[in-house]
């Protein structure tokens, strides 16, 4: 076991997806925060329990045939490691594995290292898949290439015996096939004295197997044809030997009694099992001793009425059915860290086509996002500045955001050869550029009220209209807005009477405007603010003429703020005065 290799590094493995999957997540998919964590979470969680659940596997699997890896070792300690590797090794389950494997004596032996395969005993066909998943790892991550079936029909009690026996071994390949995630060719060797001749005398004549062997699997059952017409071939060489006729005979019946009772269970598409693909099937005239009781004499009388002689148990050890695996399908073998490498390429190719798209996500949504921007900007009005200001502060937020990555490199989330944020920087400036302020508002009119009207009164003087051509005109020049006049008095007289008579002015005034210009009262708003706003003293008779007077401004935005036209109420005219 020193010699052991490091094996595939599922850890590192995981540790790469789980790192990818996470820069991916959090560096380019357009995923929320709150989304991004709950995956991660999961990621991890998942990630921790592989790991886990596989050490927990890897480290039962080693406990549980360590005295199997232990005899291996034992046994092909004089093989180079990469002949070990590489040389075929073939588990061993079924009937009389201590006739196939003891070969010095009395001595208990768990391995066999033939001319061109290593044999592994597995006494109870329960244990195949974990001796194969331990295998896998002595072999640095290469399976067992195959599983023989030992099968000597003079072991077994009856038919229902056997064939429970051959679907306990078929559930256990597929599961041990389940683990390893390959399938395991299988190759049945048929145990069973085929003629009365002395067992030491068929020993000394040399053994030979009847079967079939092939790189593919065994579909039909016209290939024992061959086998059959080999043993009758050997007859006529042997001049009509009586042993060779009756081993030839026997052989076919055996073949028949193997395709009944022992192909059906293996194969058959109605088991819960997985179907055990064959590739090899031999049978060889050596075995433990018959009577009339086994299986296949019990077969033979009832369909001939010829009842097989009772044959001893041939000597062991017993030959290995090395013929069998002679065509074995070769498998291409790659080694753990090539198949690490080949899967962190593909992790890598996978979280590589994952942040394209995520990146091609994120800059549709920057596109749109800035041609949004860019057609509220566009359509919004010049008059309405307040609201075009705030849409130009979100162009120049986008374009200061393209210059940034421009000076300073693009986000991962935005890059992989996807960015397209660079040609709307012209368009940007194009639509940055061409925001004009608008003029300042128009300065206030303020019309002498002692030139308009006079003292004490709300009426217009004969040729005062020479005063009001000048607001007027800048009414005139600015339709859309509205009109707010005011009217101021000294300090002289009542404060409420003045007050009074600079509302009436005011709207003295707002009707000679709205008579002249034709702009509907609506648009205007009137105020009176009696002595309630100087602009000067009025200590002096200079500073009572300045405070005396009516006041015309644009106002842009005064619906909400201004009362219009009619909807304050009119002071009546005359009362007392401060003129």
């Amino acid at each position: 076991m020193s010699d052991l290799r490091l094996g595939y590094p599922f850890r590192a493995v995981i540790i790469l997806a789980v790192v990818l999957a996470l820069a991916v997540l959090f560096q380019v998919l357009p995923a929320g925060r709150e989304v991004a964590w709950v995956v991660a979470t999961g990621v991890v969680l998942v990630a921790l329990a592989a790991v886990v659940l596989r050490t927990l596997q890897r480290n039962r699997a080693r406990e549980q045939s360590a005295h199997v890896l232990a005899a291996l070792g034992a046994t092909t300690a004089d093989l180079p490691v990469s002949l070990r590797t590489r040389m075929p090794l073939v588990l061993v389950t079924g009937d009389s594995l201590v006739q196939l494997f003891n070969r010095a004596g009395d001595e208990e032996r768990l391995t066999h290292v033939g001319d061109g395969a290593i044999w592994l005993r597995v006494d109870n066909p329960r244990d195949l898949p974990r001796v194969a998943v331990a295998v896998k790892q002595w072999r640095d991550g290469r399976a067992p290439d195959g599983v023989v079936l030992s099968i000597a029909p003079a072991l077994h009690a009856g038919e229902d015996v056997l064939t429970q026996a051959l679907r306990l071994a078929r559930q256990a390949v597929s599961d041990a096939s389940r683990m390893l995630g390959t399938r395991l060719p299988g190759y049945i060797a048929i145990y069973q004295r085929l003629t009365a001749t002395p067992a030491a005398a068929a020993a000394a004549a040399g053994l030979r197997w009847y079967g079939v062997s092939s790189t593919t699997r065994l579909a039909d059952a016209h290939r024992f044809e061959a086998v059959m017409q080999a043993a009758e071939a050997q007859v006529h060489q042997t001049g009509g030997d009586p042993v060779s006729a009756a081993r030839a005979a026997a052989l076919a019946s055996v073949i028949g009694w193997t395709q009944r009772v022992v192909i059906g269970p293996l194969t058959g598409r109605l088991q819960p099992a997985t179907p055990w693909a064959l590739f090899g099937m031999g049978w060889i005239d050596c075995g433990p001793a018959s009577d009339p009781r086994s299986p296949w004499a019990r077969d033979v009388r009832a369909r001939s009425g010829i009842m097989p002689p009772p044959m001893a148990a041939s000597p062991v050890p017993w030959p290995m059915p090395q013929p069998l695996i002679e065509s074995m399908p070769r498998r291409l073998w790659v080694s753990p860290r090539l198949a690490a490498l080949a899967h962190a390429i593909a992790l890598l190719a996978c979280a590589g086509a994952l942040a394209i798209w995520g990146s091609a996500k994120n800059n549709q949504a920057l596109l749109a996002h800035i041609g949004a921007d860019l057609g509220r900007f566009s359509m919004i009005p010049a008059a309405h500045d307040t609201a075009r200001r705030d849409a130009l502060q979100a162009l120049v937020a986008d374009r200061d955001q393209i210059d940034h990555y421009a000076r300073l490199g693009v986000p991962a989330r935005l890059s992989f050869g996807m960015y397209r944020g660079a040609p709307l920087m012209p368009v940007l400036n194009d639509a940055i550029a061409s925001y004009e302020t608008p003029p300042p508002p128009p300065a206030v009119v303020t019309l002498d009220s002692m030139s308009l009207f006079d003292s004490g009164r709300a009426q217009l003087k004969p040729g005062s209209n020479r005063a009001v051509i000048g607001a007027l005109e800048m009414i005139k020049a600015h339709p859309d807005k509205r009109i707010l006049v005011a009217g101021y008095t000294d300090n002289v007289g009542n404060a409420d009477g003045n007050l009074r008579l600079s509302m009436a002015r005011a709207g003295a005034v707002r009707d000679w405007l709205v008579e002249a210009s034709g702009i509907p009262v609506t648009q205007f708003a009137i105020q009176g603010y009696g002595d309630t706003r100087p602009i000067a003293g009025n200590d002096t008779d200079a500073g009572r003429a300045k405070n005396r007077r009516v006041e015309i401004t644009l106002v842009p935005d005064a619906p909400k703020e201004v009362p219009l036209g009619g909807a304050q109420k009119e002071a009546p005219k005359g009362g007392a005065t401060g003129a």
